[in-house]
Order: structure tokens, then C-alpha cells, then sequence
């Protein structure tokens, strides 16, 4: 029963991601939180790559769907990557909910190295909320460019 529990928490929380990697925690030391996760894009409708997930853990921040999400690193190189969030809900005019914002992560090229610090910048309604990445969170962003997408089931 507990090894179906986090499959079920995926299909409850939308489409279960392919490629996943471990959900993050990013808190930047002002009191907002947010959980990241990694996935592959699972929906024929859209088109398929890597995404990143950002949702809030708290309740007073809504992310911005219209903006990208920014990453730099310590040498000032920047990566803009465009907000997906209109995945996340189907194509009827549902509302995309305004805690959790999706981004295309093959926008990230050439992939950071795994060396520099890392920032992400968040687009919110209180303005742009700016996260350091730990080191093992910049490996793994930095590793994800030899990361091959798993074949879709048959």
C-alpha cells in the first residue's frame, strides 16, 4: 500500500511525471516557500520536453503565469525560461491554479555548470522572489542535458 502512495499523490496533484526528480524545497530566508519538481512534459497536446513545476507552501504568494522564470549564475550568465504554466490545466479555459507556476527547462541551454552557485528568480505577484539552489540542486540541473526522456508506454 505505501510503495502505490506516491503514485497516487502524483495523480492527485495532476499528471504523474516522467523523469522526475526529487521534489525540492527553496525558501528565501523572507518567509517564502516554495516545493520544485522536475518532470517530463507527459501530455501529447503540448509540446513534450522537460518542465519544472514551482508551487507555494505558503499562503500569502500567487506566481505570475505571464512571466518567465530566470536562473543566473555567479559569472552573471542568465537563462530565461518560458512559463508553461497553461499545461497544467486542459485546453477548456480552466483557471490555472495561482500557486503552482510550470517552466520549459530545455530553455536552459548550454546547461549551467555544476560548479557556479545558482539563483532562481520566481515571477509572483509580490514581485520577483529570488532562491539560491544548493549545490546537489545545480548538479542535478546541470546533469539534465545528458538525461534521455523515457519512451512513451506502448
Amino acid at each position: 500500500m505505501f510503495a502505490a502512495l506516491p503514485l497516487l499523490l502524483a495523480f492527485l496533484l495532476g499528471a504523474a511525471p516522467v523523469l522526475a526528480a526529487d521534489s525540492w524545497s527553496l525558501d528565501d530566508r523572507a518567509g517564502h516557500r516554495l516545493s520544485a519538481q522536475v518532470f517530463e512534459q507527459p501530455f501529447p497536446e503540448y509540446p513534450s520536453g522537460q518542465r519544472i513545476r514551482l508551487s507555494v507552501l505558503d499562503a500569502r504568494t500567487t506566481l505570475d503565469h505571464s512571466a518567465d522564470l530566470v536562473l543566473g549564475d555567479s559569472t552573471g550568465q542568465e537563462w530565461s525560461l518560458p512559463n508553461r504554466s497553461e499545461e497544467m490545466v486542459p485546453r477548456d479555459g480552466s483557471s490555472v491554479p495561482s500557486g503552482s507556476a510550470q517552466f520549459d527547462l530545455d530553455a536552459l541551454m548550454p546547461r549551467p555548470s555544476e560548479a557556479l552557485p545558482l539563483r532562481l528568480e520566481v515571477p509572483s505577484t509580490r514581485g520577483v522572489l529570488s532562491f539560491n539552489l544548493s549545490p546537489e540542486q545545480v548538479m542535478e540541473l546541470h546533469a539534465m542535458g545528458s538525461a534521455t526522456p523515457a519512451e512513451p508506454p506502448a
